[in-house]
């Protein structure tokens, strides 16, 4: 409940946020006069500023001019020619914006451009072929990177200016401080110069901090609300974006199915090559597949005329296929594997993470299984079978040491029964009735040896050398019956399969004799209670029998004193 609560309080919260977008939207209405009006005295403004500054290096230029037709000395004349030039630049630079400002950005200049013919070049045909995207991207881009462009004007005038302050702070300074008529005539001069380098600065911030005000705020018709936004993106690129998912996924479907019905049919008759032949088709099927579904969307794109999709389809392309130089040979490999001819077979044997698996499978992402264990599937990509190694194997191979009930015990001394066995982890239920968990690597490591498959229990004592006339033959005959016929009473007597007393050894204060019992798989929960009880037959048989069992004697020697 709290969860569909949460839905439809977000549900709620984007219904409200998307219907104040459009009442803010929608809110400012103005009526066509209004807006005619405000655009005027937008370009009033603008034409004004620029007006300003044409006037004003319209006179900076007579002065110079002037001043060029009296200069006497070559280096005053080229000073001069310089400054002319570069004011006949600015000049025409103003005219072109008063030119974009009347005509709303639009030059005849741009429209005077002829064609030159040029020779072949490959880089310039590959950047024609990609023309169409980067003007799509120059149109997606235009109003950022003009914005951009403004501020970062902006910003050289805004740090121009307060210098050119600074400067005619000082040369006031200097003036107040001068004697002479020369030097005040002189300082005036230059102040002039200054104080029109000042109010140009002025006048060019005036303009770019307007122009940019015009980029940051469009007018209202230009002005579009998201509504408005989001029908134009589905009913254009989104509508192009959904055709041509729907055409890939169409084709996808359609040839995958075809391709299905053809590996069938022709895999039916002849069966001694079928799996070869189905394989090898099944990856061209693929293969023609996945290159048709992306020539259909492509083709969707094309029609629609979306040349910014489509060049980035194209990169990605080019970029597949310039990678293909160097990892050919990887997926010659894989090809290889899933023809069934590589180091890998279906059907065979392979080491994975320590475990023996059976290869079932062999795909895009291949089947291993391992019946001995619980959740014994597992699925790997091709790129991880490439690198294993398989072989044939015996059907009386075992694919794990023990099964789900077996007894084992182990190098660290725990023993019980498996609860369970899975791919990551065993589980022993030890003495106690406590369960411990390992890692079915660890567990391997520590040479299980499972018990219910049968097992030996192995006993070793000594007598003493009073009975070595009988050691060999008459005590290992009479000590195997008496241990029969003890055993005879337990529970584990029908699980005895062999028994058998040997002459072990003669150690330094005993004769050792050996008892071996070996019992069935079904005697395996007492394991230890028959080490025990055959322990304790052996203590009593040797006391019925007056059998002295020795102990080790400790001889002390001491030197006699000098």
């Amino acid at each position: 409940m709290k969860l569909h609560s949460n839905f439809y309080h977000i549900l709620l919260a984007c219904c409200l946020l998307f219907a104040s977008n459009l009442l803010i939207a929608e809110e400012p209405v103005k009526t066509p006069e209004e807006i005619q009006t405000e655009q005027q005295e937008n370009i009033s403004r603008q034409l004004g500023v620029i007006k300003d500054s044409i006037v004003a290096a319209n006179k900076e230029l007579s002065a110079v001019e002037t001043k060029l037709a009296k200069a006497k000395n070559d280096v005053s004349k080229t000073k001069l020619t310089e400054k002319r030039t570069k004011l006949l630049e600015k000049i025409d630079d103003l005219y072109l914006k008063f030119e974009a400002a009347v005509t709303g950005g639009v030059r005849i200049s741009d429209y005077d451009k002829k064609e030159e013919k040029q020779a072949f070049d490959w880089q310039a045909e590959v950047l024609e072929v990609f023309k169409p995207m980067i003007a799509e991207l120059k149109v997606l881009t235009e109003r950022p990177r003009a914005i951009e462009k403004l501020r970062g004007e902006i910003a050289i005038v805004e740090e121009h200016l307060p210098a050119s302050q600074k400067a005619i702070e000082q040369i006031n300074l200097a003036k107040k401080a001068a004697k002479d008529k020369l030097s005040k005539d002189q300082l005036a001069k230059v102040e002039s110069e200054w104080k029109t380098r000042e109010e140009e600065l002025t006048n060019q911030l005036k303009l770019l901090t307007f122009q940019l005000q015009e980029k940051l705020n469009p007018p209202e018709e230009e002005a579009t609300s998201i509504a408005e936004k989001l029908m134009a993106f589905f009913s254009g690129r989104g509508l192009t974006i959904v055709l041509a998912l729907a055409a890939f996924m169409l084709f996808f479907l359609v040839f995958a199915f075809f391709g299905r019905v053809v590996e069938n049919q022709i895999t039916r008759k002849k069966e001694n090559q079928k799996q070869f032949i189905r394989r090898a088709l099944r990856i061209v099927l693929k293969f023609l597949t996945i290159l048709l579904s992306l020539f259909a969307a492509m083709l969707v794109l094309y029609v629609r005329g979306d040349w910014l999709i489509l060049g980035f389809i194209f990169i990605i392309l080019i970029g597949v296929a310039w990678g293909l130089r160097t990892s050919a040979p990887n997926y010659i490999r894989e090809i290889k594997l899933l023809l069934n001819m590589g180091p890998v077979r279906e059907g065979e044997r392979v080491i994975y993470n320590d475990l023996p698996w059976r290869v079932k499978s062999l795909n895009m992402y291949s089947t291993l299984t391992n019946p001995a264990l619980t959740g014994g599937t597992i699925k790997l990509p091709v790129v991880d079978i490439v690198e294993l190694r398989s072989r044939e194997f015996a059907a009386e191979e075992g694919w794990f040491p023990c099964n789900p009930s077996d007894y084992v015990i182990l190098d660290d001394g725990l023993y019980g029964p498996v609860l369970k066995q899975t791919p990551e982890i065993v589980q022993l239920k030890v003495l106690g009735g406590s369960i411990k968990t390992y890692s079915t690597q660890n567990f391997l490591s520590l040479n299980p040896r499972n018990l219910s498959e049968g097992f030996g229990v192995f006993v070793s004592f000594g007598l003493d050398y009073d009975l070595q006339s009988d050691i060999t033959q008459q005590i290992p005959e009479q000590l195997a019956a008496a241990l029969k016929t003890e055993i005879q009473d337990c529970a584990f007597a029908n699980h005895l399969e062999f028994l058998t007393v040997e002459f072990k050894a003669a150690s330094a204060s005993s004769l050792d004799l050996l008892i071996v019992a070996l019992f069935n798989g079904a005697a395996a929960d007492s394991y230890f209670s028959i080490d025990r009880f055959l322990q304790k037959a052996i203590v009593k048989i040797c006391t019925d029998k007056q059998w002295n069992i020795p102990f080790d004697n400790v001889t002390v020697h001491l030197d006699k004193p000098e």
